[in-house]
């Protein structure tokens, strides 16, 4: 699928014609090799458990709490203080033989932290519940119960699904996630889209158009009648 801050319209890159010979779509070969790799790593990797350098996010706290000059702490201006001086340290286990079962459905995070960015998050469950009925869910395994994320279609509508770009619902939730810092509401901004959801096929027949109501406050543009994009009128 294809958007960006100066193209208003949503539309996917379909395959004009059918992979040629043993060719395949990027996502059919990224996930060959996740099952290939599970595969393989048996007997040489299990779960484990991985220390991960997690980057202070956009707009949020620890961002924000660094207005003026950044600080090296390898140089012994400051001391190292994770989160603050330096990125976040978060450990995190990996399930290596799982590999393919992960990557082929929605994982568990989206119901534990929800979904956002640049320092907002909104809770998903209602999409999540979603996806299950829409893309089925996994019978057995590792990922039981998880929403399945089989083709590059079930992604698709993954994205689609939890976009407030693409789901009306999720927009107002979206906004309603910065009224809780702001202290004012600003879900009338999108309460006029709230009922707009636009699934996989509906750009596969026609592009359409990312209305201003419906982009959440994550975006610093917006679309007039009269113009494609009205860069930072959000900002």
């Amino acid at each position: 699928m294809n958007t960006s801050d100066m193209h208003p319209f949503i539309h996917p890159l379909s395959a004009a014609v059918d992979p040629a010979w043993e060719a395949k779509s990027d996502w059919e070969i990224y996930k060959d090799i996740a099952k290939s790799f599970s595969q393989v790593c048996v007997g040489h990797l299990g779960k484990e458990t991985d220390v991960v350098l997690v980057p202070l996010q956009h707009d949020s706290p620890g961002e924000l709490s660094q207005p003026f000059e950044v600080l090296d702490w390898r140089k012994g201006e400051c001391d190292l203080i994770p989160g603050k001086t330096a990125p976040s340290i978060a450990l995190v286990e990996r399930d290596y033989p799982a590999t393919w079962e992960r990557f082929t459905s929605l994982g568990p995070l989206l119901d534990k932290l929800g979904n956002g960015g640049k320092g907002i998050s909104w809770n998903t469950q209602s999409e999540v519940d979603f996806l299950g009925k829409l893309n089925y869910v996994k019978p057995d395994g590792p990922a039981k119960g998880r929403p399945r994320i089989d083709s590059a279609i079930d992604a698709s509508e993954v994205i689609l699904s939890l976009a407030p770009e693409t789901n009306g619902q999720v927009a107002v939730k979206a906004w309603q996630a910065l009224g809780e810092f702001t202290g004012r509401d600003h879900t009338h901004l999108a309460l006029n889209k709230e009922d707009e959801k636009i699934r996989f096929r509906d750009i596969q027949a026609q592009p359409r158009k990312l209305s201003p109501a419906r982009r959440g406050p994550d975006w610093k543009a917006s679309t007039s009648p009269t113009m494609p994009v009205i860069p930072t009128c959000m900002s």
